[in-house]
């Protein structure tokens, strides 16, 4: 802990002497390097703060230039909230998923607006239920609490209406970053405090987010409800094998943090063709993408510890994304911004080249 006390104001003060510009930039990339070594200092880990780098540089309009202030904020909270002190935990908590919401209002339209409003209010629950749930560890209603908070922030069923809501009015500049790192926040959240509640009904929450996210993905015309549903869908599979194995939880949150992020910047700006394909293979989970490699681990731990038939109904949630996925990579237009094709670049070379050791080196965090 003395690392961060000593680093944080460091880094706040040399970002206000230098200003909003590419010497805050370089600010920003050298402080998140700094809080991932404090917490992992094993190399493969690295990859778990990809997002948060990529984030400096995912967001445009008016709020350009504090989006890495935003994403160093973020993943300095994820490190408060592996520290012992209940406290911390709480304000790593906040820090994590409350400070890229500034960014969701990134063009001041009046939708963005309004979801940026919405997507505070969903927080501050979170946030409540997460501090009464801490103040009532090891009882079954504490627990609860914690599990609640996550599963609010996560977007799970029947947790999940805000998602659709807020992801449906908010541009897709803002929701490049909303739908990336806060969900990925929440669930080191989730491995870090480690809800003490019943399995079952971890895999009650994961099946039913499965089928309500698929439904209303397929059920959805315009791009932004159909990613807010496939949100749903992906936490499903997230928590549904979380009491099996929590390091593939946190590989299925990380693979769709990267699709979401590259898919929704494109929706803004357009893309490359090839990339618009290879963001939607990795989301739907074809190799050798990164997006196969947790779904694999996934539909093969639920076979080896649940049986066939839970099996089989996991992999028939990953198959049907692939229409609405498909769906969406015909309305996409072509473009020829680098920023998701850098996305689609990096989802490529981890699918190949780190395969099932990526999950074996995330269980270390454990």
């Amino acid at each position: 802990m003395a690392s961060i006390e000593l680093v944080l104001p460091t880094y706040f003060a040399i970002r206000v002497a230098v200003g909003f510009n590419r010497w805050g930039v370089v600010a920003d990339v050298t402080y998140i390097t700094l809080v991932a070594f404090l917490m992992w200092q094993n190399s493969p880990l690295y990859l778990l703060s990809l997002p948060f780098y990529l984030a400096v540089v995912a967001i445009g309009g008016v709020f350009r230039n504090y989006a890495g202030l935003a994403s160093a904020l973020s993943i300095s909270g994820v490190y408060l909230m592996f520290q012992q002190p209940t406290y911390l935990k709480g304000l790593g908590f906040l820090f994590a998923i409350l400070a890229p919401a500034a960014l969701v209002a990134t063009v001041r339209d009046r939708g963005s607006l309004e979801g940026f409003f919405r997507y505070l209010v969903v927080s501050t629950f979170a946030s409540s239920f997460l501090f009464i749930g801490l103040g009532q560890r090891s009882t079954a209603m504490g627990e609860a609490f914690i599990l609640m908070a996550v599963a609010l922030e996560l977007g799970v069923a029947p947790m999940f209406l805000w998602v659709p809501d807020v992801y449906g009015r908010t541009h897709p500049a803002g929701l490049a970053i909303l739908a990336s790192l806060p969900k990925l926040s929440a669930t080191f959240a989730l491995l870090a405090i480690r809800p003490e509640t019943p399995a079952v009904l971890f895999y009650a929450l994961g099946a039913l987010s499965m089928a309500v996210g698929n439904l209303g993905a397929l059920t959805s015309v315009e791009p932004r409800r159909i990613l807010a549903y496939s949100t749903v869908t992906h936490t499903g599979f997230a928590i549904f094998i979380y009491p099996i194995a929590p390091e593939v939880t946190l590989a299925l949150v990380l693979a769709d943090a990267f699709g979401k992020m590259g898919l929704f910047y494109a929706l803004n700006t357009g893309t490359y063709r090839w990339t618009t394909r290879i963001l939607v293979l990795h989301q739907i989970g074809l190799p050798p993408l990164f997006g196969f490699w947790p779904k694999a681990a996934l539909v093969i731990l639920v076979a080896e510890k649940m049986g066939t038939v839970y099996a089989l109904y996991v992999l028939a949630n990953i198959v049907a994304m692939a229409p609405y996925y498909f769906r969406l990579m015909e309305v996409i237009t072509e473009g020829r911004d680098v920023f998701p094709a850098a996305v689609g670049i990096i989802i490529a070379a981890i699918g190949v080249t780190a395969p099932l050791w990526f999950i074996y080196h995330v269980s270390s965090l454990l």
